[in-house]
């Protein structure tokens, strides 16, 4: 039996599966863990602690299950949170915890040095895409300016999975569709390092190599196959960020398809007929040649309903959802904007500052917990909106991640964003779309297409269009209250 592995690493845990070639899950494991905030606006994680003894945990666990032979696992795929950014000295050892993603708006002097001496247009032109505090070229910059001593020791600047790889393979790797959060040494459109401009940054040689996603970066060593039971030998795929695993076990594969992961964060992938860099969003080549979306989201979502549950206690989930039922369309005339941490696409603040407004006396929880919904809704309708301006348009929605369970979330996103979202039936989600693009590396399937051949879709959620002028008015409203209050973030 031919059997592949995937293997997730998220904000707040890790997850595993083993398939076969049907898609079949014949075993499955999570891991819980947590993140580090050593400081306001530091997001890290330990790359031991955290992301090599989960996967070492995970795997031990998998390979367990009944049934399970090593030497049937034909390949492992790998994701994790990106982008990142962990140096690593010459024999691949973390110099210090990896910074995260988008969360993470340490760099923001660094991005304003970065756009003075290069350009914005520049940048652009060159990567496709501005500078945020989702780039990883202004983390390094930072570790540069504000680490020496670390900078001096690095060989290498890996993301999460590809420290992951690195300790299967001993290869240093990076896969093309990350590659788009490394303006201005990434040229997207040669889709290679460029040194025009690694004086600022730093040298291309401290880079990984790139290649697809789904490209077999190599195989499992006789020492990696002794730590985690893995038989030596064992095809590696170089792996890809946590949204794109989670757009391939979505279903996205054709124009139009837009994967919005509801996670602790929001992140969405739109596939387009071509490279299409965007000011407001982020172009890249998707998985595999020929390939293309348009990435984005919003830097606060399943944390904003973590934070009000544990910042007023007392509440399980089911009963703040009851409550939001008493609460009802336009959540009594409450208005949340979500940027408890700054906020990436479209407007890519990381000063963004979450605000209620509205309040009055006859305010009840139920209206606070509709606006929280209400403003995931005006977040992701703000970003299809800015697609649309460019000319691009979401058809439908591919919703995953944690949240994407609440139907009464789901529902009420759709109404305010106006767009259709489909629930695929396996909600396993990114380590689901490892194992699918492990079983294509290895040449199993043709191309990502194939995919249609392991999922299949719970339901269908459309909008509710006697709400339309409602929430065309409360868009319009949550705009404004956005651009009135952004002199004072």
């Amino acid at each position: 039996m031919d059997l592949f592995i995937g293997v997730d690493i998220g904000t707040s845990a890790a997850r595993g599966v083993i398939t076969d070639l049907a898609g079949k899950i014949l075993a499955d494991h999570i891991v819980p863990h947590g993140i580090s905030m050593p400081r306001p606006g530091w997001v890290e994680q330990d790359a031991d602690g955290v992301w090599w003894n989960d996967f070492l945990e995970i795997i031990g666990t998998l390979l367990k299950a009944p049934g399970i032979d090593p030497k049937n696992i034909k390949a492992v795929g790998i994701s994790a949170i990106a982008p990142c950014v962990l140096p690593v000295d010459g024999k691949g050892r973390p110099l210090r915890p990896g910074i995260l993603y988008g969360i993470d708006s340490r760099a923001r002097e660094e991005i304003k040095q970065l756009e003075s001496r290069i350009g914005v247009k520049t940048i652009f032109d060159k990567s496709g895409q501005n500078l945020s505090t989702q780039s990883c070229c202004p983390k390094i910059l930072w570790i540069k300016n504000h680490e020496p001593e670390i900078y001096q020791k690095t060989a290498c600047f890996l993301t999460a999975t590809g420290y992951l790889v690195y300790r299967l393979t001993g290869r240093f790797t990076l896969d093309i569709y990350d590659a788009m959060a490394y303006g201005p040494l990434y040229d997207i459109r040669k889709r290679c390092w460029d040194n025009a401009c690694e004086g600022e940054v730093t040298e291309v040689s401290r880079l990984p190599e790139l290649i697809w996603s789904q490209e077999i970066a190599g195989e499992v060593s006789p020492e990696a196959a002794l730590r985690t039971g893995l038989a030596a030998g064992t095809k590696v795929i170089c792996g890809t960020a946590d949204a794109a695993a989670e757009a391939v076990s979505a279903g996205l594969h054709k124009e139009g398809d837009m994967m919005m992961m509801y996670g602790s964060s929001n992140f969405f992938i739109l596939k387009t007929s071509r490279l299409l860099p965007q000011e407001s969003t982020w172009a890249s080549y998707f998985v595999n040649p020929g390939s293309y979306v348009l990435a984005g989201g919003m830097t606060s979502a399943g944390n904003l309903f973590k934070w009000l549950r544990e910042t007023f206690p007392g509440r399980d989930f089911a009963q703040w959802e009851s409550l939001s039922e008493t609460s009802g369309p336009g959540a009594g005339g409450l208005f949340l904007l979500p940027y408890f941490a700054g906020e990436r696409t479209p407007i890519n603040n990381p000063r963004a500052r979450g605000t209620l407004f509205g309040m009055t006396l006859n305010t009840s929880a139920g209206d606070v917990y509709r606006a929280f919904q209400e403003a995931l809704g005006y977040g992701v309708r703000h970003n299809i909106e800015a697609l649309r301006s460019e000319g691009v348009e979401a058809r439908r929605i591919l919703a995953i991640g944690g949240m994407s369970k609440s139907r009464q979330l789901i529902q009420i996103v759709s109404d305010v964003s106006g767009c259709p979202q489909l629930i695929p039936r396996e909600k396993i989600g990114a380590s689901y779309g490892d194992a699918f693009l492990a079983a294509l590396g290895a040449e199993y399937f043709p191309d990502v297409s194939s995919i249609t051949e392991w999922i299949s879709y719970e339901y269908e959620i459309y909008p509710r269009r006697e709400y339309g002028d409602l929430y065309e008015r409360g868009f319009q409203r949550f705009r404004e209250l956005y651009r009135s209050l952004e002199p004072f973030m």
